[in-house]
């Protein structure tokens, strides 16, 4: 279905779901440019086939050009719907989520976080390689990777070390390379990567590949830059799909004053950004936050979707380093 078509149908399954609420304003909604139909008070948005996230950030967005409007959320998915209301608790004003079933709005509890399992150390050829290639060490989602300024070169999977930037490369690896030590195949990694993330390359591929993983990298390499002796990498609640889909990423600090300050690096608009904040601050319970943004995309819309956020917080502009003169 053309894309036109189905916000369509959704906006008539939205006003359907609207009437059955008895809502007064039915005659004069007009169209947002999403799944929504706006009033003199609220914006009403039925999630589709977005991630939850996607849905509340969009909507957040959204809402930015009418500041004055109430956000209501009706979910199909009741785990989206929960997901959302947790999410929800961090934001202020907070929006009202609704799971619609059985032709009723339902109000839902907010989702609980899964339980971290318990981080297992990583092989000691795994370790011996990360510290051999001056690689960072990362564990997010079960799994340990080396990276180079944000982009892995080296993972471990199954008790196996694999080499390669994305899954493919990976696999292209363990077929071309069977029989050589890794040390050889990952040095051979490791330069293509070092000589293609940088500011004289930054048209090259694998400089373009996940950005905000580069500049948490460097803040994390030069934490007095940002008033820190040290900033420790936090696993994110939302997995990214793939090496070209753009994710917020975050690093925890304590400043002078012993105050916990989580950084969130971010590059571009992504809509993803306030849902992944409101996780983190409901799970680390920073005293305030730091976004951290290229300087170029410190945009209005940006600016005040993180104004919803409950909590204090700042916008840092920077010079990513494959902007970054090497003069």
């Amino acid at each position: 279905m053309e894309r036109e078509q189905r916000l369509s149908l959704n906006r008539s399954k939205l006003r359907k779901i609207l009437l059955k609420e008895d809502c007064q304003e039915i005659d004069s909604l007009i169209d947002t440019s999403g799944n929504g139909l706006r009033g003199s008070s609220t914006l009403w948005v039925l999630a589709d086939q977005e991630t939850p996230e996607e849905t509340l950030g969009a909507s957040l967005l959204e809402l930015t050009a009418h500041e004055n409007l109430h956000l209501v959320i009706y979910f199909e998915n009741l785990q989206d719907a929960q997901t959302t209301q947790r999410r929800s608790n961090a934001l202020k004003p907070s929006p009202s989520i609704f799971f619609f079933s059985n032709g009723k709005a339902n109000q839902v509890e907010p989702a609980l976080f899964d339980e971290r399992k318990f981080v297992e150390p990583p092989l000691p050829e795994f370790e011996e390689l990360c510290l051999k290639f001056d690689l960072e060490k990362v564990y997010e989602f079960g799994t340990w990777s080396g990276e180079i300024l944000g982009l892995e070169v080296l993972r471990v999977f199954d008790n196996e070390i694999q080499v390669g930037v994305g899954k493919l490369d990976r696999e292209a690896n363990s077929l071309i390379s069977r029989g050589k030590p890794v040390s050889d195949v990952l040095s051979s990694a490791v330069e293509i990567v070092r000589l293609s993330r940088n500011s004289e390359s930054s048209l090259h591929p694998l400089s373009r590949l996940v950005r905000e993983r580069w500049l948490r990298a460097d803040a994390v390499a030069n934490p007095r830059e940002y008033g820190m002796e040290s900033l420790i990498l936090l696993e994110p609640l939302i997995e990214r799909k793939s090496l070209r889909d753009s994710m917020p990423t975050a690093a925890m600090g304590f400043d002078e004053k012993g105050e916990k300050v989580l950084y969130v690096f971010s590059v571009g608009i992504d809509i993803r950004l306030v849902p992944f904040i409101a996780d983190l601050m409901l799970l680390e319970l920073p005293d305030r936050v730091e976004v951290v943004i290229p300087n170029k995309d410190i945009l209005v819309p940006i600016e005040k979707s993180l104004k919803f956020l409950n909590i204090p917080l700042t916008i840092r502009g920077v010079v990513g380093g494959w902007e970054r003169s090497s003069v």
